[in-house]
């Protein structure tokens, strides 16, 4: 039970921060030649990508220090 909430928590966060990432991109980069929101998009897909992959790194390294239930 805990796991399924921990996965709905995790969804959601990444779903935000993707959400605040083409947002913060749209107002950065509203007066350049951009040919479509799919690229604003994908580039905060791949941003996620990174953070996804430094944080599982980091999570690795560091789970023994910290209790996470």
């Amino acid at each position: 039970m805990i796991k399924k909430e921990n996965n709905k928590l995790y969804e959601s966060v990444h779903n935000y921060t993707k959400f605040k990432l083409v947002e913060m991109l749209i107002d950065k980069y509203k007066d350049k030649n951009i040919d479509n929101l799919n690229q604003i998009e994908q580039l905060a897909d791949d941003v996620l990508t990174v953070l996804a992959i430094a944080g599982l790194k980091h999570y690795n390294e560091l789970k023994g220090e910290f209790k996470w239930e």
